[in-house]
C-alpha cells in the first residue's frame, strides 16, 4: 500500500501537466511531499516499475514518469474509495 501512496504523489504532482506521462518527477519533490527516508521511497519506485506503473531513467539526476497503467490505477483506486 506505501507504494500506491507513492504512486499518487506522483499522480498528484503530475496531473496538471497536459500529458502527465511526460513529467520528469524529481526524486526532491517526492521527498518533501512524503516526508519519508529516500530508501524506503526507492524500494516503492522498485515496486511500482516492475508493475509498469511509472518508470525511471538516471539522466543528471534520476526522473521518474507515471505511465497511463499508473494513471488507469489510481483512477481504479479513487473510484473504489469514493465508493465507500
Amino acid at each position: 500500500m506505501e507504494s500506491y501512496q507513492l504512486l499518487q504523489t506522483i499522480y498528484e504532482i503530475s496531473k496538471h501537466d497536459p500529458r502527465p506521462e511526460t513529467y520528469l518527477c524529481k526524486p526532491r519533490e517526492l521527498i518533501l511531499r512524503l516526508m519519508q527516508d529516500w530508501s524506503i521511497i526507492q524500494q516503492s519506485l522498485i515496486d511500482l516499475e516492475k508493475e509498469k506503473l511509472i518508470s525511471t531513467v538516471q539522466h543528471d539526476t534520476l526522473v521518474i514518469r507515471i505511465t497511463s497503467e499508473g494513471i488507469q490505477k489510481i483512477n481504479e483506486l479513487q473510484s473504489v474509495l469514493r465508493k465507500k
